[in-house]
């Protein structure tokens, strides 16, 4: 798209653009931004003249244009990415004030499960992935997660199985029920960034997922099957 602008309207538009993209590297969900080109036909504009400004515009895909998503949860890339894991929050506990380990494992085209992370929410560290790797197009992902309770670990739940103690959530997609969105003193602190309490979407990157996971109870009934024991965030680059 073309047509003329002013020198002044040129430095105006590029002073925009430069605060758009400050404010996304602000923004705490770490949101996809529109990124682009801006081209000017001219070094030097003399007064009274007017320079053509030409600009391209990329629009974030959804995370679908990146990955599948196979039925229940399962991931499979389209295409050779990086790959980082983070886990946001982690809070299954025995009591308010006390906190139960728990431990987040992956598994690639179908190997054994392996370790990424052990431990309390006060060990938990958002900014800090637990996991860095590469992985091809065609390969296929998981993810579980599961709590330790007297004396013993609790079941794995995971993305290659049909449970509602697992749920994964993809830019745009509607809160559960069961998690307290609508209550800012039930929702986790951790969880709220991530969660639009007015519209009930998840608001994060579209090279995101996010898994929300209940580890202690079965009974989705409950008013403590909240799927806020564990949070992990994965983000495709």
């Amino acid at each position: 798209m073309k047509f003329p602008l002013p020198l002044g309207g040129r430095c105006l538009m590029a002073s925009m653009l430069a605060c758009s993209c400050l404010s996304g590297i602000a923004s705490a969900a770490g949101l996809d931004i529109p990124r682009g080109t801006l081209g000017v036909d001219r070094d030097l504009v003399r007064v009274g003249m007017k320079s053509q400004l030409t600009w391209e515009i990329e629009y974030p895909a959804p995370i679908t244009s990146v990955v599948d998503l196979v039925p229940p949860n399962i991931i499979k890339p389209k295409k050779d990415m990086k790959m980082k894991v983070r886990v946001l929050g982690a809070s299954f506990q025995e009591s308010v004030t006390s906190f139960l380990p728990v431990e987040v494992q992956w598994s690639k085209n179908s190997a054994s499960w392996s370790r990424i992370y052990y431990g309390l929410q006060t060990n938990v560290q958002p900014s800090v992935p637990v996991l860095q790797t590469t992985v091809k197009a065609g390969d296929t992902i998981n993810f579980g997660g599961r709590g330790y309770r007297d004396r013993d670990w609790l079941p794995l739940y995971n993305t290659a199985q049909s449970t509602k103690n697992l749920v994964m959530l993809k830019n745009g997609d509607r809160v559960p029920s069961t998690v307290p969105a609508l209550n800012g003193s039930s929702i986790e602190s951790f969880l709220k960034p991530y969660m639009d309490t007015v519209t009930k979407n998840v608001k994060i990157g579209d090279r995101d997922l996010i898994l929300l996971m209940e580890l202690g109870q079965t009974n989705t009934s409950a008013s403590g099957f909240d799927l806020q024991d564990l949070v992990i965030l994965v983000t495709f680059e």
